[in-house]
């Protein structure tokens, strides 16, 4: 018979990553409880939630997900870092938590990123990105600056043929 009290972890957990497409493992051993709860405001500032509890029942709600490749990466203490529709802003604030604090935890161990599986390393070029909202101006401002050429093109010729139209009309007034 199951634990009553993991069993409803398992039911808590299918329901936060039943439309997760990104998530987070860290490693949180060796940050005090005040300093986790530090971790909490955080994450929830940068529209992240961090959750604890047994690798093993991690492990079951991924697998009736169909997610597999975990095991590894759910040894010793694990934090789950669920994520919004931004992946970056956590990612940043996990790295700008672990400077702050100067003990390098929480440490990155991996997770999924839009269903797709990422190590610890890419957690780390994550955070380096560019908040998404500049990614996306950046993105429209790429997509504009064609449309603004061909703008400044068709506009030169008709203003370079009023510039002629100018210059002869000068022209015909000197000489006369």
């Amino acid at each position: 018979m199951a634990n009553p009290r993991n069993t409803e972890s398992v039911e808590a957990l299918r329901g936060l990553l039943a439309d997760a497409k990104t998530f987070f493992l860290v490693d949180y051993q060796g940050l005090s409880a005040g300093e986790l709860g530090a971790l909490r405001r955080k994450m929830r500032q940068a529209g992240g939630r961090i959750l604890v509890a047994k690798n093993t029942l991690i492990n079951v709600v991924l697998k009736e997900r169909g997610i597999d490749g975990f095991d590894e990466v759910l040894q010793g203490p694990t934090a789950l870092v669920l994520v919004g529709d931004d992946p970056v802003a956590p990612a940043k604030a996990l790295t700008d938590f672990a400077k702050e604090y100067g003990k390098d935890l929480p440490t990155a161990k991996g997770g999924l990123l839009q269903g797709a599986q990422v190590d610890a390393a890419s957690l780390a070029r994550i955070a380096k990105l560019p908040p998404r909202d500049q990614l996306l101006s950046e993105l429209i401002g790429v997509l504009q600056a064609p449309m603004q050429q061909l703008v400044g093109v068709l506009e030169g010729a008709p203003r370079n043929l009023v510039s002629v139209l100018n210059n002869y009309s000068e022209k015909l007034k000197e000489e006369s």
